[in-house]
């Protein structure tokens, strides 16, 4: 059982991996499309609001996990999003195919949450499902990290064309190996050796969607994703002008900040793990959340103003907070849709993060506007805060 779990996990790490790794993959060749092309900043907005405009659909791709197997969906999901990347590399000089191209890699992206948490649910025992979570989580981090090296590296040697196309070929490899060695979890069935009910739900009692979704648990993640997203795309997004503008520092003092934010998570996301196995997760949830609007607050208004050093190691430090959250958050998750269907269950939840990450930055960029850069990173510590406010209406189990 435990070298069959560890497979899974091992194998949808990866495909999690890849899919943040696709997510910026776009970014790094944009210098050049925008020389070669003559893009405007509106042509090269659009290209990421593709990207994004896929992840709407998780709902209707949990539904299709939950009656075809997270098995098909992970494996679709891994295989559509790297050949938009290809499609996308061989469309560089036409704007329109690479349009396309990254309008199709976001519909692939759209499968990986429901996909990758059923599956993850299903393999892993209760005591380890905090672990596995995280180990989930950090390839998702190191997929943001290695991007921007390997894409920016290619292109630099071979252009952006081959760029795209090579790393989105990998992902179609790494799709034949999944359908080939991955097994055909569906929930907790197939892994304690029962038979994988029908794919049409047939001789199973299957719960209406308004059931599934419109539960206290499933709302309140939803809740928790909408403003959990919206404080994480505030620091995204924002941090150079925070280090610009309130501090007098470099675009690249804001881009190392950012970077120990991202590795600062990457090794509390780990931590955390441990955590959300030992204690509940729904008190380390709050805790820490709590604990990263109150370091926020303090590297905001105290630690940054110091200087460079303070600001990197500042940023570092409320991201390694913020990574304590992430699998504690997951088993929140897994328990608040376990009653229903989970694929459905978890792509309504995760399109709260489409919903935080369209609102949020526009909102925290009017702050930025009106108020100062400053204020608007209090404000996202405030939404740290209100995310432990809407965890703390997740019932206790």
């Amino acid at each position: 059982m435990r070298g069959v779990a560890g497979r899974v996990v091992g194998l949808v790490t990866g495909g999690h991996l890849l899919s943040h790794f696709y997510l910026l993959a776009f970014p790094p060749v944009f210098p050049l499309l925008r020389a070669d092309l003559g893009l405007t900043n509106v042509e090269i907005g659009l290209i990421i609001s593709a990207v994004s405009a896929g992840t709407v659909l998780q709902l209707p791709v949990g539904e299709l996990v939950d009656r075809t197997g997270a098995k098909r969906v992970f494996v679709a999901g891994v295989a559509v999003t790297a050949a938009g990347v290809v499609v996308a590399g061989l469309g560089v000089g036409a704007y329109p195919t690479l349009l396309a191209g990254a309008l199709v890699s976001g519909v692939g992206q759209a499968a990986f949450h429901p996909a990758d948490y059923a599956l993850l649910g299903a393999a892993t025992d209760g005591d380890r499902e905090g672990r596995s979570f995280g180990v989930h989580t950090f390839g998702a981090y190191v997929g943001f990290a290695a991007a921007p090296v390997a894409v920016a590296g290619l292109a630099s040697v071979a252009g952006a064309r081959v760029a795209l196309v090579a790393v989105g070929l990998v992902g179609l490899v790494y799709a034949g190996v999944a359908a080939l060695t991955l097994p055909p979890v569906y929930r907790e069935q197939v892994l304690r050796g029962e038979p994988e009910p029908a794919a049409d739900g047939s001789g199973a009692e299957r719960r209406s969607l308004r059931d599934d979704l419109l539960r206290r648990d499933v709302l309140a993640m939803f809740g928790f994703f909408v403003v959990f997203v919206a404080a994480a795309k505030g620091v995204q997004t924002f941090t150079n002008v925070l280090a610009i503008d309130a501090y007098g520092l470099s675009a690249s003092v804001g881009n190392t900040a950012l970077t120990g934010f991202f590795a600062g998570a990457a090794a509390g996301i780990l931590v955390g793990g441990v955590l959300a196995d030992r204690f509940p997760p729904r008190r380390v949830a709050v805790v820490t959340l709590l604990g990263a609007a109150a370091a926020l607050v303090a590297v905001v208004l105290v630690v940054a103003p110091l200087g460079a050093p303070f600001a990197v190691s500042g940023f570092a430090a409320v991201g390694g907070v913020v990574g304590l959250v992430y699998p504690s958050r997951d088993r929140l998750v897994s328990r608040a849709t376990s009653a229903g269907g989970t694929g459905r269950g978890f792509g309504f939840v995760f399109t709260g993060v489409a919903v935080g990450g369209v609102a949020g930055p526009a909102a925290l960029g009017w702050a930025v506007d009106v108020a100062g850069a400053v204020v608007a990173f209090l404000v996202v510590a405030g939404l740290y805060a209100a995310s432990a406010g809407v965890t703390i209406a997740v019932r206790r189990q």
